[in-house]
């Protein structure tokens, strides 16, 4: 059916690309709120483990978590819509990285926790976020340092490094609970995974399209009948609250904390790129060195308004991107309709609460089958590279060893200074420092000619590979 919605389409108007095109209300509609379930289901953890780490209230708690998901969905519609110059118009959904969460910790208890330290944290977001604004316009000239022995090991580590949550999630969330990996947790998430399967095996167009979203109603509908979802934090939220800028007061500007935050956004700018790069590759319009800037800039402007709004960096959110090519609906204007929704969300605590009810081993089912698909698109990205080359064979050989230390060994880099460990506390950043730094060394430095990297064709990106 989604086939023939495309094919209608392009009959109607042979020059329009997939991504561009205006599907009818009721799929918007439908694909819109996979998006925002694959969104919501995983992006209350983020806020959690922020409010867990510096010491916040329930009450605290719940309006940070309202504030990430009504940024969110500002920001997902400036990367989806576009503002003048600014997003680079693609099915992205917007909502935060694991890479910000040891920097924010970190930032939050230098200040004593609690609202003060939420304080200095909105201030490091804001001057963040427009450092990050004033180098998109430079950021894109660089897209020749990252081709695709670069890209798709930065890609594939971002899909492994958090595979092992999804699977944390499918267990029950809390490895240490008694219940973890208990016979109802399993059967939740087996029966998630295997709906997932199972459509995707007999189903075509609009069935298979939606087939993670039924998978998760199949496993909430399950949580249901073994009573392990609970709708008590539905019945006791409100129907309708709108929380306005600077909610707990006016940001505190500490330079330490705004130089931490502007290396931690530099380096999820990096993490998006790579993200820009595989949507690219699924939607089959390769970004080039405007888009590049222009989703930058997007990410830097929804990094100040995040500050503004009470939130932490709506960046990027690398699940909806698995689901993209899972479900293979290129279509910005679904994620729009994601964004609108987040907006709507963010503003009914009780319609949220329902959604954060679904079982959480439904959801790491729902994780394992996007984030594998991310690592995959980085597995795809990298046959692309001439791995005859010994550069590029050591490039992603070291980078993904390196990649592995913070996950293998957490205390590896407990001599470094405390703003490093915020930083090389992740796989992500390892591999991405490594990656481009490998890439220069045996690409770049002493180049008679280097090779520049090609303009993206219609078939993905063509960057000379180096």
């Amino acid at each position: 059916m989604a086939e023939l919605s495309s094919r209608t389409s392009s009959a109607a108007d042979p020059g329009t690309h997939p991504v561009d095109e205006m599907l009818p209300k009721g799929r918007l509609l439908l694909y819109g709120m996979q998006h925002l379930l694959t969104f919501y289901a995983t992006i209350v953890v983020l806020p959690a483990i922020i409010a867990a780490g510096i010491g916040l209230s329930e009450r605290e708690t719940a309006v940070l978590l309202s504030a990430v998901v009504f940024t969110g969905g500002i920001g997902t519609l400036i990367q989806s819509i576009g503002l003048w110059r600014i997003g680079i118009r693609y099915p992205l959904v917007l909502g935060g990285s694991a890479v910000a969460l040891g920097p924010t910790i970190a930032i939050g208890n230098a200040q004593g926790g609690g609202v003060g330290g939420l304080l200095t944290i909105y201030g490091a977001v804001i001057v963040a976020g427009l450092v990050l604004f004033a180098i998109a316009p430079l950021y894109g000239r660089l897209l020749r340092f990252f081709p695709p022995v670069v890209t798709g090991a930065i890609i594939t580590m971002v899909g492994f490094s958090i595979l092992p949550y999804g699977v944390s999630l499918a267990g029950g969330g809390d490895p240490t609970a008694p219940t973890f990996g208990s016979p109802e947790n399993l059967a939740i998430a087996g029966a998630t995974l295997l709906t997932v399967v199972v459509l995707y095996r007999i189903s075509t167009g609009l069935l298979k399209n939606i087939a993670m979203l039924l998978g998760l109603v199949v496993g909430g509908a399950l949580g249901v009948v073994l009573g392990v979802v609970d709708f008590s934090g539905a019945a006791a939220a409100g129907w309708f609250d709108v929380i306005g800028p600077f909610h707990f007061g006016w940001p505190r500007f500490d330079v330490s904390a705004i130089i931490v935050m502007s290396i931690a956004m530099l380096i999820i700018a990096v993490e998006s790129t790579a993200s820009f790069f595989a949507v690219g590759e699924i939607v089959g319009r390769a970004p080039g060195s405007r888009d590049i800037s222009r989703g930058v800039l997007g990410e830097g402007l929804a990094t100040v308004l995040g500050g503004v709004f009470n939130s932490i960096p709506p960046t990027t959110f690398t699940g909806n991107v698995g689901l993209v090519r899972a479900s293979n609906v290129r279509s910005r204007w679904v994620c729009a309709t994601a964004g609108v929704f987040m907006l709507l969300l963010a503003c009914l605590p009780k319609v949220a609460a329902v959604a954060a009810a679904l079982p959480k081993p439904a959801v790491g089912a729902a994780l394992l089958v996007l984030f594998g698909i991310i690592a995959t698109i980085g597995v795809q990205t990298l046959s692309r590279a001439d791995l005859t080359k010994d550069g590029n064979l050591i490039t992603i050989a070291v980078s993904f060893g390196a990649g592995s230390i913070p996950a293998a060994q957490p205390t590896f880099f407990q001599s470094f200074p405390e703003e490093l460990q915020m930083v090389l506390g992740s796989g992500i950043v390892v591999t991405a420092v490594v990656a481009i730094a490998l890439n220069v060394l045996f690409n770049h430095v002493g180049s008679r000619s280097p090779k520049k990297a090609a303009e993206p064709g219609p078939e993905g990106p063509s960057h000379a590979v180096t």
